[in-house]
């Protein structure tokens, strides 16, 4: 017969309901390195020490009397099984909890339909009410019906793309406005912890629009963005910097969005774009008006010192902000097929002309060749003082905007 000589007899029931609190905690053993811990203030815990790898461990397994003793002796044998295959019991519960939460979210807030209306809800403050019923219309004639009752994780590209295409047919505009909105609605799902990636293609996947010209506002319209983008609430502060900046320079997006510090001297007030960042190649000097000078001290207070870009990407910083934020936010604002960042130029160019201005400085602002002359290069710090000014005059005319808008409203 095998000795239980040097062996700690097992707890009891009677030993654990009467084990009395002392100056200092204490740990009464039951086997296996499970034991119940008793605090000076009464209170019982079950724990496990356990080793993986010469690396000590504790699980906790529960309190006693809502953990029993044979509760804990179950718990207590499903760890050492997980520490017999080297895994740890303490994360492995963590994960499943996760799990289960995950689950839980999922099936009670995870339908299209649910994700649809909190995105929708968070998303409408700032929309004109003629875009909001345009909105809501398109997505219950075309999107609620195909996805209304289906778990969002479970939606996939290839549906997607073949709902897009079929309204693309009939509708594609309206096949353009879907595809926007089902980007918000799944990156609304990825921020709520639903999904992890956006299935929705890329912007590519529709046709192009028959128009050769960006869509331009109006200078109205320009006051308008103005007032909405003060609203702070409506976007992530870079973002809104960043749509400024293009309104105030005249610049292409792309030139303002893959802006690096390394180009702007806000002291001197100026910003130096090489040419490879360039469309035609030509390094553009362009001078910051006080408007845009402030807004870059303000960005350069939230951009970490240590990154490169003006605008870094959410997700991966070493990239810029993604080539569809500024697009995205017009959109969002209401202004879907009225107007682009690349339209500010065109604005910029018409007010300039129709009251005058020289043409080749309005060119060069917007870094063209100068009209009317034959030379293919220029100087880019030629009409230096008078790009400065009229930039200066733009920044003057849009604070005109906004502040014909605020009036327009109050009154």
């Amino acid at each position: 017969m095998a000795s239980n000589a040097g062996t700690s007899p097992m707890l009891t029931a009677v030993q654990i309901k009467s084990a009395k609190p002392a100056a200092k905690a204490y740990k009464l053993a039951d086997s296996g390195g499970l034991f119940l811990l008793v605090t000076p203030s009464g209170q019982k815990y079950w724990r496990y020490k356990f080793r993986i790898g010469g690396v000590e461990g504790l699980d906790a397994l529960g309190a006693f009397p809502e953990v029993s003793l044979a509760e804990a002796r179950q718990a207590h044998a499903e760890s050492r099984r997980s520490v017999a295959q080297g895994i740890n019991p303490v994360q492995a519960r963590k994960v499943r909890k996760q799990a289960l939460a995950r689950e839980y979210l999922e099936r009670e807030q995870g339908s299209f339909a649910a994700v649809t209306a909190e995105w929708a809800a968070t998303t409408v403050e700032g929309l004109r009410p003629a875009t909001r019923r345009q909105r809501e219309r398109e997505i219950n004639n075309d999107l609620l019906p195909k996805f209304r009752g289906r778990q969002i994780n479970g939606i996939k590209r290839v549906e997607i793309t073949a709902l897009l295409k079929s309204v693309e047919r009939r509708a594609p505009e309206v096949a353009r406005n879907l595809r926007n909105y089902l980007w918000g609605i799944f990156e609304h799902a990825i921020e709520s912890g639903l999904i992890d990636a956006n299935p929705v293609p890329s912007i590519r996947l529709m046709k192009k629009r028959d128009q050769t010209n960006h869509p331009a506002l109006s200078l109205e319209q320009i006051g308008e963005l103005l007032v909405q983008l003060d609203d702070r609430s409506l976007m992530a502060t870079q973002t809104r910097i960043a749509m400024l900046l293009v309104m105030l320079t005249a610049c292409r997006k792309s030139e303002i969005i893959g802006g690096r510090w390394d180009e702007i001297d806000l002291d001197a007030g100026e910003w130096e774009i090489p040419a490879e960042r360039m469309k035609a190649k030509r390094a553009h000097w362009v001078p910051l008006s006080p408007q845009a000078i402030n807004l870059l001290r303000e960005l350069r207070k939230l951009v970490p010192a240590d990154q490169k870009f003006l605008f870094p990407n959410r997700r991966d910083p070493r990239r810029p902000m993604a080539n569809r934020s500024l697009n995205a936010v017009l959109e969002r604002l209401g202004y879907s097929g009225i107007g682009t960042p690349h339209g500010m130029r065109a604005a910029f160019s018409t007010h300039f002309n129709s009251i005058r201005a020289d043409k080749d400085v309005v060119e060069i602002c917007l870094a063209h060749s100068p009209m009317g002359k034959i030379r293919g290069a220029y100087n880019r710090h030629e009409y230096m003082a008078e790009r400065r000014t009229m930039l200066e005059d733009w920044a003057k005319k849009l604070d005109e905007l906004r502040e014909s808008t605020l009036n327009a409203l109050e009154n």
